[in-house]
């Protein structure tokens, strides 16, 4: 059981991701679920980006998987927050009365 603790942090990691994405959509359209399921993948493939920096810096035998699991859920709600930061600043920008 405790061999498939790294394996439960990565996937809670892309479940949290994916409630949240689809908690923040504005509607419960078919089209806005796909584009919340493709967004939480891209945000995924940045946590997977991180682990692998890890990974790529102390080698392959080396690299334990509780860290990289971590570093996986780190990058991953670290790209959500950068992604949920820009959806906010290009909300902000589209409300009338702005002037760009």
């Amino acid at each position: 059981m405790l061999a498939l603790i790294p394996s439960f942090i990565v996937l809670a990691s892309l479940l949290i991701t994916l409630i949240i994405m689809i908690r923040r959509a504005p509607d419960r359209k078919a089209a806005t679920i796909v584009t919340s399921i493709v967004m939480t993948a891209l945000c995924f493939v940045g946590g997977m980006l991180t682990s692998a920096m890890y990974t790529r810096a102390v080698g392959n035998e080396s690299a334990n998987a509780y860290i990289i699991s971590i570093l996986v859920a780190i990058g991953t709600f670290g790209a959500l927050a950068i992604y949920i930061k820009l959806d906010e600043k290009k909300k902000l920008g589209q409300q009338p009365g702005s002037n760009d």
